[in-house]
Order: C-alpha cells, then sequence, then structure tokens
C-alpha cells in the first residue's frame, strides 16, 4: 500500500448528538445519557470509515463539540457557565465564547493514556 488512506479532523455528528451545521452546537442530552451518545457516534463513526476502506480509522471527534474547546476543557481557569460573546475568524462569525477567570493549570488527566497504535508501516521499494 503506497499511500494508506486515513481522515483529518471531524466527521459531521449526528443529528441526535449536536445540532448539525452549527458552530460549536450544543449536546442534546447531558450526563450519563450524553457520554452515551458520544460513545455511539464514535462506534458510528469508525465504523463509516471501516465499511468506506479507510485504513486508518479516527474517532471522528465525536466526543468534543470543538477542537479547542476539547482542550480547553481540562484547563483550569476556564468558566464556560458565563460565555462571552466575540469575533472569530476575522470577524467573520459570531462565537460564545468561554472567559479565563484565574490563572491557567492543566488539570490531572481523567482517565489513563494508552499509546495509539503504530500506523502501518509502507512496503520498501
Amino acid at each position: 500500500m503506497l499511500f494508506p488512506t486515513t481522515i483529518a479532523g471531524s466527521l459531521p455528528k449526528p443529528e441526535w448528538l449536536a445540532e448539525p451545521n452549527t458552530l460549536w452546537a450544543p449536546w442534546r442530552s447531558k450526563g450519563d445519557e450524553l457520554a452515551r451518545a458520544k460513545r455511539d457516534a464514535t462506534m458510528l463513526a469508525v465504523k463509516l470509515q471501516e465499511d468506506a476502506g479507510v485504513d486508518i480509522v479516527t474517532e471522528g471527534e465525536q466526543a468534543r463539540q470543538h477542537f479547542v474547546h476539547g482542550f480547553l476543557e481540562k484547563v483550569e481557569g476556564i468558566d464556560f457557565a458565563h460565555k462571552v460573546e466575540m469575533g472569530i475568524r476575522k470577524d467573520r462569525y459570531k462565537a460564545m465564547v468561554p472567559q479565563v477567570v484565574a490563572p491557567l493549570t492543566l488539570r490531572a488527566a481523567s482517565m489513563p493514556m494508552k499509546p495509539a497504535s503504530p500506523a502501518p508501516t509502507p512496503p520498501a521499494s
């Protein structure tokens, strides 16, 4: 295999998980139901890629609203409860964004991380 296929970035989220075509769409459920919905959406994203013949599948970023928020949720000192509106991408969009309210520190990992499987090594030519 000369070039293994994969995707980069997010796959669209199912509408039962988050509102489609909405920047930083709010989750449609909470608590344990949200955790199950994220897991189901992730399994669906993996299955769709497998069915399409993608060589290196990803989780499709189904369990986070946005790549920035996915990181910021792990940082102490960010207030998601009191968002403010600001222009982003050269003011092309208005977005409700969290505020920095205290010194920033990284929270301890909530779950143990394991190394990802290595990508397949292309055959020598």
